[in-house]
């Protein structure tokens, strides 16, 4: 797990997709194995002794956590995926607009694709225009991050989160 989060972080604009999918399918494999422990802790919760009860309720609530854990990345990372994959012809024109794509701001979704104002010469399919979104998606959330480790790395904050 911890070498497919660094994986992850350390992922490039044409390798986060297909990273984030392998750590998804790990974090999976891994909130199945811990919704298990339950189970084999109740074994454990008919000992007599108080301490040994003691032990097994501590067990089960760090059990919890790591479960609580595990979702919320499960959460974040497919959060991820979906903000590079599921791109609609509106959402695709606005990334284009709000990060000025080829220097404009006023593309248009049209019936015929995408283009910018009144160009027509300047258009692209609805398709192409998805997947030039997806990938200026990704290239921004990589600067984003790496923008981030390169504070926090200077800054030489200790307590920093990675996300």
């Amino acid at each position: 797990m911890r070498k497919a989060k660094l994986a992850l972080d350390r992922a490039t604009s044409e390798s986060i997709i297909e990273l984030c999918k392998q750590y998804l399918t790990l974090l999976a494999e891994y909130r199945a194995e811990l919704y298990k422990l339950p189970d084999t802790l109740e074994l454990n919760s008919r000992a007599r002794s108080s301490s040994s009860r003691e032990d097994v309720d501590e067990t089960r609530k760090e059990v919890r956590t790591a479960i609580e854990h595990t979702t919320q990345e499960r959460n974040r990372a497919g959060a991820l995926i979906l903000s590079f994959t599921a791109v609609s012809g509106y959402e695709a024109t606005a990334t284009l607009n709000r990060l000025k794509y080829n220097g404009h701001d006023n593309w248009e979704l049209r019936a015929g694709g995408v283009r910018w104002g009144d160009n027509t010469n300047k258009r692209m399919t609805v398709q192409e225009a998805v997947e030039v979104a997806s990938l200026l998606r990704r290239e921004e959330h990589i600067a984003i991050k790496e923008a981030r480790d390169t504070f926090f790395n200077r800054s030489g904050n200790p307590n920093r989160r990675l996300e």
